[in-house]
């Protein structure tokens, strides 16, 4: 990561601070603060490990919301259909994402799940690393969600469709 002088004075006074505030980290700050001010590259780059390189974009960001509320509005569906036979429940529950190959997806996803509470109701997997790349399966569903839900009433054949795309390559 480059920081500019700037950046780097801005940074080591909020390390001051901290270490201020929290004696019992103190050291650990200060060893920042001269990081920082002396513009030790590999150690600023350690210290900003945990943050994420990249953005993930509005693109991706709205994809993720659209998944998220075609199965939120799916399985609102199948709770009010008056015969569910032959719909597998387990089908409905949101997988999530392949941690290796959809990383900003699965953060994103999580993010809106467990610290949103978004969609309030959506049954989810527990990992949610599904361990599998996901997104062409999404996608599949989605298209034909859009086509079957459009007045917003999907019925039990609707519901059907929309997970047969799942078993579709």
């Amino acid at each position: 990561m480059k920081l500019s002088r700037t950046e780097r004075w801005i940074l080591a006074n909020q390390y001051r601070i901290m270490a201020a505030l929290d004696p019992t980290r103190a050291a650990k700050y200060n060893d920042c603060v001269v990081a920082l001010e002396k513009g030790y590259a590999k150690v600023i780059d350690r210290m900003a490990a945990h943050v994420s390189r990249d953005d993930t974009d509005h693109k991706e960001s709205e994809e993720v919301d659209e998944i998220l509320t075609m199965f939120d509005s799916i399985q609102r569906a199948y709770r009010v259909l008056e015969d569910p036979y032959g719909i597998d429940p387990a089908q409905l529950q949101f997988p999530g994402f392949d941690a290796k190959t959809e990383g900003d997806y699965l953060g994103y996803a999580k993010f809106l799940l467990e610290r949103e509470h978004w969609p309030e109701n959506l049954s989810a997997a527990r990992d949610l690393d599904t361990h599998t790349p996901m997104l062409r399966q999404y996608r599949r569903m989605l298209d034909e969600w859009k086509r079957r839900a459009r007045d917003g009433e999907i019925s039990q054949r609707d519901l059907g469709a929309i997970l047969d795309t799942k078993k579709s390559k």
